[in-house]
């Protein structure tokens, strides 16, 4: 199919032949992804992305990773969230994401991490165990964990541990003690 578009990067008008091909892309941790892209080629042979949808490509890639995965496609975590009566925001603080993450994963403009996608599919799981999303816990801060672990340690428990070690040299048992230790929380 032939089409004339305006070129914004060359600012030129002209007529493009429709082209689409199957390419072999790395995207994250998987280097070998076939996916079918979409380009507009003009009279010289250069291939241009799509002037009116400029991330189609993207998308077919980000989709073709999905699958390859085996993660959720963001329709279907869009589903999930509605089936489960939850706006954007609200299903994005219950699952410890960002709003705009999830909205850009639903928008399939961001690949979920495998963290993200182990959280959509215990949200898919309780719905369709229980009908809701279980109430879980937010996660603590670490700082905050450390701190309250300081301070529940008693003083003794903080003072140095002798310790006696014992080496087995040259046939001869050696003894020795640590007085003093360094370093963090065991």
């Amino acid at each position: 199919m032939k089409k004339t578009f305006f070129n914004p990067e060359t600012e030129t008008t002209g007529d493009y032949t429709e082209v689409w091909q199957y390419e072999v892309v790395p995207i994250k941790d998987v280097k070998d992804l076939l996916v079918r892209t979409h380009y507009w080629q003009d009279a010289d042979g250069e291939l241009w992305l799509d002037f009116n949808d400029p991330n189609e490509n993207f998308r077919s890639i980000f989709t073709a990773y999905r699958a390859r995965k085996g993660y959720l496609q963001p329709q279907q975590i869009k589903t999930l969230r509605h089936q489960l009566g939850l706006s954007v925001r609200e299903f994005a603080r219950r699952l410890g994401l960002s709003y705009a993450k999830l909205s850009q994963i639903e928008n399939n403009k961001r690949i979920q991490t495998l963290s993200q996608e182990i959280s959509f599919r215990k949200a898919q799981q309780d719905y369709q165990q229980q009908g809701f999303l279980t109430a879980y816990p937010a996660p603590q801060d670490p700082g905050t964990l450390l701190t309250q672990a300081l301070s529940a340690r008693s003083i003794e428990n903080l003072k140095p541990r002798r310790q006696t070690y014992m080496t087995h040299e040259l046939g001869r048992t050696n003894y020795f003690e640590i007085g003093k230790l360094s370093g963090g929380m065991a």
